[in-house]
């Protein structure tokens, strides 16, 4: 998977790129195979604002958060991709093992 990170307004620093791409590669776990991940930080006055974009072969999967903290904003972010993610696999789950349809 190929991670792309970029901040605006902000440096991102080392430690804070290897803990984002070890939340994402939790979630490239989870579900379809994930080709590139798309991470923005930006900050204003007292708001910092995480847009995360995965993209799988099929689908795209997006979420964007904002708090307080960085931090923050990034876990809440991985939570809704993960929740999407899931949704995704239990669907096509239930898309594969669902009996035929008769005409």
């Amino acid at each position: 998977m190929q991670l792309i990170m970029s901040g605006r307004g902000m440096v991102l620093t080392p430690s804070f790129k290897a803990l984002v791409a070890r939340k994402l590669n939790k979630l490239a776990r989870l579900g379809p195979r994930i080709l590139d991940a798309r991470v923005i930080c930006a900050v204003e006055k007292f708001r910092r604002t995480v847009r995360l974009t995965l993209r799988a072969r099929r689908r795209t999967f997006s979420a964007a958060a904002t708090a307080g903290d960085l931090l923050a904003a990034v876990d809440a972010a991985v939570g809704t991709l993960s929740r999407q993610v899931s949704e995704e696999k239990r669907r096509r789950r239930a898309r594969l093992h669902s009996p035929p349809r008769v005409a």
